[in-house]
């Protein structure tokens, strides 16, 4: 910049190549990128011009990815990448993650259940914080994959067992509420006549336990 260019209109010191201090020189800040020479963080975000041409961010634009972090935040506090909207690429955006359902904005699967926290949270709707949403002993993603059960319904069939029990160690289908066909419950077998819920005539009578 002229030093009469720097006196009468960007207001800069000519005596310094950069007045605010920011690793940018003036000429550049005006000429390549229309951020304020005088002000070493232009739109605020608590980075400095340069470092947010260093980084690929833009100077000028707080929140460069648009996802509701300012860029600062996310390079000094989230640890997420300020120009992605979604970091872990797990169909949540990272504002959403840190300020709504408190996962990690820089792992796809927080609880580590094998569902991404976006499907748990869209599409599931199971807790993404937790591996077994409905305490049932059986994981969000065997209940969906495996058993085909309920993961958040702690007994799918409501027949008084919980999944997990049905599948360990009683071996009934925890989808069936009357795993043998007797005529008694899963959990009536279990719980009250004290039969097994995978044999229809336990005693081998020729009656099933019902009868």
């Amino acid at each position: 910049l002229l030093d009469g260019t720097e006196v009468w209109t960007t207001g800069t010191d000519p005596l310094s190549a950069d007045t605010d201090g920011d690793d940018l020189d003036d000429g550049e800040e005006v000429s390549t990128y229309g951020t304020d020479a005088n002000v070493a963080d232009t739109d605020g975000d608590d980075l400095l011009d340069g470092e947010e041409v260093a980084l690929g961010t833009d100077p000028n634009v707080a929140d460069t990815d648009a996802d509701g972090l300012d860029d600062g935040l996310e390079v000094n506090a989230t640890g997420t990448d300020p120009t992605q909207a979604d970091s872990d690429d797990d169909g949540l955006d990272d504002n959403a993650e840190v300020n709504r359902t408190g996962t990690d904005p820089n792992d796809a699967d927080s609880d580590d259940d094998d569902l991404t926290d976006g499907y748990e949270v869209e599409s599931s709707l199971t807790d993404p914080n937790s591996q077994d949403t409905d305490g049932d002993g059986l994981g969000d993603a065997d209940e969906l994959s495996e058993y085909r059960t309920d993961p958040n319904s702690s007994d799918t069939d409501g027949d008084g067992l919980d999944d997990g029990a049905e599948v360990t160690p009683w071996g009934s289908d925890p989808t069936r509420a009357d795993s043998d066909g007797d005529g008694l419950d899963d959990g009536v077998e279990v719980n009250s006549t004290h039969t097994d819920p995978t044999d229809a005539d336990m005693d081998d009578d020729g009656l099933s336990d019902k009868d």
